[in-house]
């Protein structure tokens, strides 16, 4: 008989991903603004936007990772 403490809680899988994919689309997003505005400012177009775009799609597989690795 499974003891109450080896079972996963009801509904932490759903918040924890939910969480985790509103932190993946924060990360992407933040870095594809400051990739635009820096074009902006600096005229580098399109290099800015594309670099840290990346960079952001990186980061936040990077974090995905982690996160389902650790548990």
């Amino acid at each position: 008989m499974p003891t109450p403490d080896s079972q996963p809680p009801r509904g932490g899988n759903f918040a924890r991903f939910t969480g985790l994919g509103f932190q993946m689309l924060a990360t992407i997003g933040v870095c594809t603004w400051l990739g635009i505005w820096l074009d902006g400012r600096f005229g580098s177009s399109p290099w800015g936007t594309v670099v840290l775009t990346l960079l952001g799609v990186f980061t936040a597989m990077y974090f995905v990772i982690r996160e389902v690795s650790d548990k």
